[in-house]
């Protein structure tokens, strides 16, 4: 899988940013998302199931799936029914999504890595694979607004639900990708991350006058979503008697930054994809931030990230 460091990360959002803002054809990159969702992020869903490690304990792994299923759909409804007079609906979706889903494999891998080590990773991963679950079934229908059955069905088996069975399949069976459609899927897989990211700078020079007055209601949201929730997550877990480690790591993957799927969802779905833009930059920054923190407090000796979890 393609690692993307801050840098290159920058490098392609400005280099599309600069391509419109200097009179580019916008509507080449208008096309960028239908082409993620039907091939490029099934491909990407299939090769991360190759990165699911041995690294974690049975009980780790029942932990993994019951804290992020519960998690996902707690904050999800709880954010709803706090949002039930909100009258914005082009946002109201896109916010109680943003609170669930957070950027593991563009920007949180890395740093995961950086504070919880191998095991982390390891959690991340399946932390990830279990939203996927979430996010191109139910997300997907709720995005989708379809309600009848048929409808519903439609919705659910898209290219990426179907690809996140498909590897759950593979990965619990002794079936085998033939080697000639690995390679084809890596390279789909590797251009998922350069797409979305050059999609992103597009939209970016398409709302800029959004982005030079960033909205309260954007800042609030990512304050909630990068702050408050991870410290309640923490508090809660801490009552209940879970690990230290354990805890940090679970608030840590709640403060994620948004995912690029939050804008491609917006213009998918024709939602507020202004709004999206402001909150995908702002929570980048803030978790960047955040980060920068917790690495100072980590190299003075403030705080210990213990990894020997049994």
């Amino acid at each position: 899988m393609i690692q993307i460091d801050s840098i290159t990360f920058l490098a392609l959002i400005i280099l599309s940013y600069v391509l419109v803002c200097a009179g580019f054809d916008s509507k080449i990159f208008e096309k960028i998302p239908k082409l993620l969702f039907k091939i490029c992020y099934p491909a990407l869903i299939l090769v991360s199931f190759a990165y699911l490690e041995t690294d974690l304990e049975r009980h780790h792994t029942v932990f993994v799936i019951v804290f992020t299923a519960l998690c996902s759909f707690l904050i999800y409804f709880g954010a709803y029914a706090i949002l039930s007079r909100y009258r914005n609906e082009k946002r109201k979706e896109l916010i109680a999504f943003y609170m669930v889903v957070g950027n593991v494999t563009f920007v949180g891998l890395p740093f995961i890595y950086l504070f919880f080590g191998i095991f982390g990773v390891s959690f991340a991963i399946l932390f990830g694979v279990v939203q996927d679950i979430i996010i191109w079934s139910f997300s997907y229908v709720r995005f989708s607004g379809k309600r009848d059955f048929k409808q519903i069905l439609k919705a659910i088996l898209n290219p990426c639900f179907i690809a996140v069975v498909v590897g759950f399949i593979i990965a619990g069976s002794p079936l085998v990708l033939p080697d000639a459609a690995k390679l084809p899927i890596q390279m789909l897989s590797d251009t998922t991350i350069p797409l979305a990211l050059l999609y992103v700078g597009s939209l970016l020079a398409q709302n800029k006058g959004v982005l030079k007055s960033v909205n309260r209601g954007a800042v609030f949201a990512v304050c909630i979503k990068t702050l408050v929730l991870p410290a309640l997550a923490y508090a809660t877990m801490r009552i209940v008697g879970v690990d230290i480690f354990l805890a940090m790591l679970c608030s840590f993957l709640l403060s994620l930054p948004a995912p690029i799927l939050l804008i491609i969802f917006a213009e998918e779905f024709n939602k507020d994809v202004a709004f999206a833009n402001a909150v995908f930059v702002v929570s980048v920054v803030l978790f960047l931030i955040l980060c920068l923190a917790l690495l100072l407090l980590q190299t003075t000796g403030h705080i210990t990230l213990q990894r020997n979890i049994m």
